[in-house]
């Protein structure tokens, strides 16, 4: 019933909400963005990078003055990336979003064992492993080969609150696999993953079955989610290959990249000039890269500083939720949080009685990102809670921005226990560098006041 009238409500203001000037996104009153899961702003820095280097016009393959003034640029950025990383410059790999490079990381593998004499000898099914709960950047594409049958796949299940658990994988794990894929956090929910703990999973699997460190399976980070709040060192994460995307980073849209580990062997999924050493084909935009890059490195020296920040606006914004809203439910693990050895079966969540925030900062971020809350409102669709906060000046939204188009409810929050209704009634509210504490006061006062005028 709940998917019905979300279809109907959501047809019907995305084409005429600009005709109700009370609905209109296009209020003059101030607008508090808290939507940073989906895009960020570009930071002051990045910003300034990218009109520098829009200045430098020559295609960075090229031998004259020209090409070399912007190769050079180009490996400045690559550098920076690797730095951060704690890579080699040649294992990075420039590509035009997060979606791409996981792109690059699944099909690359797969094409990767299509040359693989033994694999086709003996007829052997490439097994991959990933989480219920992984971005439709890495999901979509496996299921695409898994629909034509030329892959066999491993879909992890999850905690209630939102959790991989370690000895799954290594249960999964066969010699047929070649590809164990999960998010470092997830878009939706923030929960964090323990992928260090599952690197060394791998790694150790590996040995007991005399497999080396460029043998498969290879272990797949997608950390778009977390660059902004964790440690991104690949060496310590065990990573054959990491995304990280700089639209997240408060850098440019366009570009991102593929970290690949010496050795391993992928194969390129865009063909043509060969550039990015043949991995990727296509001249490189040398300004969104070097904006990238400082956007990254950015990033990372406010690490700590707005990890902490963000988290006590966080643990405020949800005791203030809890208090004006007692029925309300917030979906994925909190810090504060004991980890239960159990899975879901039938309520998706924890209520707001079991998630009384800690008052002790400054605080490790070990299972959530520290910026990022998801909620159900009993009573409002999740459409129309974000078009009613739109129009009071606050933007937020339910799900991951590649998968909002579809009229469904979240897989994510399904596959945590919730039901497809209360799958459709929830919103993810990420906070960013310009986020105040008024700010979530006057939040928490909005949803408040759409709650007690259209709950349904």
């Amino acid at each position: 019933m709940f998917s019905f009238f979300n279809n109907i409500f959501r047809n019907f203001f995305l084409r005429y909400s600009a005709y109700f000037p009370r609905y209109s996104a296009l209020s003059e009153r101030k607008r508090v963005y808290l939507d940073n899961a989906g895009a960020t702003e570009i930071g002051a820095r990045a910003k300034r990078a990218l009109t520098d280097a829009l200045s430098i016009y020559g295609n960075p393959s090229a031998i004259h003055k020209e090409g070399d003034q912007a190769g050079r640029l180009l490996d400045k950025a690559r550098n920076i990336c690797a730095k951060i990383l704690n890579a080699h410059a040649y294992e990075i790999y420039f590509v035009g979003s997060g979606t791409e490079s996981c792109n690059l990381a699944v099909l690359g593998t797969y094409l990767g064992t299509t040359n693989n004499e033994e694999r086709i000898t003996n007829n052997i099914i490439p097994h991959f492993i990933v989480s219920a709960i992984e971005h439709p950047a890495v999901l979509e594409p496996i299921r695409h080969l898994e629909k034509s049958g030329k892959v066999r796949v491993t879909y992890l299940p999850v905690y209630e609150n939102g959790i991989v658990k370690i000895n799954d994988i290594r249960e999964a794990l066969s010699l047929e696999t070649i590809l164990v894929s999960v998010m470092y956090a997830n878009n939706e929910i923030g929960t964090i993953q323990p992928v260090k703990e599952i690197g060394r999973a791998i790694e150790e699997w590996k040995k007991e079955n005399n497999r080396t460190h460029t043998d498969y399976p290879y272990f797949h980070i997608d950390a778009c989610q977390a660059v902004n709040y964790c440690n991104l060192d690949v060496v310590r994460l065990r990573a054959h290959l990491m995304t990280v995307n700089s639209s997240k980073c408060y850098g440019p849209k366009g570009i991102a990249l593929l970290y690949k580990r010496e050795g391993i062997k992928i194969e390129p999924t865009t063909l043509g000039g060969g550039q990015e050493r043949g991995m990727r084909s296509g001249t490189e935009s040398v300004a969104l890269a070097i904006s990238f890059a400082e956007a990254l490195t950015e990033a990372v020296e406010l690490k700590e500083k707005e990890s902490v920040r963000l988290r006590v606006l966080r643990d405020y914004l949800k005791e203030e939720l809890t208090k004006n809203i007692p029925d309300i439910t917030f979906y994925g693990a909190f810090d504060d949080m004991k980890i239960q050895d159990t899975r879901s079966t039938k309520q998706g969540g924890y209520k707001n009685s079991e998630l009384l925030p800690t008052t002790h900062y400054p605080l490790p971020t070990a299972t959530r990102l520290s910026n990022n809350i998801n909620c159900r409102v009993p009573g409002i669709l999740s459409d129309e809670m974000i078009i009613r906060l739109d129009a009071k000046g606050f933007a937020v939204s339910h799900k991951s921005a590649c998968a909002s188009a579809e009229s469904d409810g979240s897989y994510v929050l399904e596959a945590l226990g919730a039901s497809r209704d209360e799958a459709l009634q929830n919103i993810r509210i990420t906070l960013g560098r310009s986020t105040s504490r008024p700010d979530l006061d006057n939040l928490v006062k909005a949803i408040k006041e759409i709650k007690e005028k259209f709950s349904h």
